[in-house]
């Protein structure tokens, strides 16, 4: 069955629901009277549970069992945003840390771990940030300091960010001192990962329009790969993860010459 750090009890919906994702996209389909024990929940909160997932486009369900509405197990931003938040939090104020004090122009990619990124940086007047993401745009915004250009293209539901020719476009007319961009999967063999191929074409822009690159991702991603290829390792000038990730993996990342710095996160934040 599927681990988690929390204790049945104390997991959450969003957490539930990717549990439930995973399995789907490792079994093909589930039964329904096998999902309390699997996830420790009740027959109620389970029933709850796939109404939501239903209600979301996730899954089908009929005769006592549930499929997949789709192949990839890639999570909607609306959920990823309350997965490892603590985590989330940390990694971000650490990236942010990293920026040198003097005007710069940053790209930043989308997903959970780089919002709290922006999160931390939307008070930096001395910053032009790029990104192609929604979210990203809207964090920084909040304290009306960072000027924010906002690339072009078509939104993608799953991740509200802007995708396609026209964002890629936007981006290589720029140059930037920074990219910091998320990943879905980071492994020894396969390198930078993402699930989404046109989320990882506008990452791997930023990157080669970069003089220093830096990946934020929690430690669940970490070991992990996915269809989508971002970059190679040795492009990497750092990753930032927290506490949590594989002590084998980390020092296997150090040893190819990148510097990964882990935020501390105690068990009982692994939310």
């Amino acid at each position: 069955m599927e681990p988690a750090g929390l204790s049945m009890s104390e997991r959450t919906r969003d957490e539930r629901i990717s549990i439930l994702l995973k399995l789907l996209s490792q079994r093909g389909e589930l039964k329904v009277c096998s999902l309390p024990a699997i996830l420790g929940a009740s027959g109620a909160t389970v029933r709850r549970d796939l109404a939501v997932m239903e209600e979301k486009g996730l899954i089908r369900r009929s005769y006592g069992k549930v499929t997949a509405a789709r192949s990839s197990a890639e999570l909607p931003v609306s959920l990823r945003h309350s997965l490892n938040i603590e985590a989330k939090r940390r990694i971000g104020a650490l990236a942010s840390s990293l920026i040198p004090y003097r005007p710069l122009t940053l790209a930043l990619s989308g997903g959970s771990t780089v919002r709290s990124v922006a999160r931390n940086l939307a008070g930096r007047a001395d910053l032009t940030v790029v990104t192609n993401s929604l979210d990203t745009a809207a964090s920084l915004l909040s304290r009306q300091a960072v000027e924010v250009v906002v690339t072009g293209g078509h939104a993608r539901p799953l991740s509200n960010d802007l995708v396609g020719k026209a964002a890629e476009k936007s981006l290589r007319s720029h140059r930037f001192d920074y990219a910091i961009v998320g990943a879905d999967g980071v492994s020894l063999e396969t390198g930078i990962t993402r699930h989404s191929g046109s989320g990882a074409s506008i990452d791997r822009i930023m990157m080669e329009q970069a003089d220093h690159r830096i990946v934020v991702a929690d430690s669940s991603k970490l070991g992990r790969a996915h269809a989508a290829k971002i970059a190679d390792l040795d492009t990497v000038q750092a990753i930032v993860t927290d506490s949590h990730a594989d002590p084998a993996l980390v020092a296997a990342l150090r040893r190819i010459g990148l510097a990964v710095t882990l935020v501390v996160v105690p068990p009982s934040a692994r939310k």
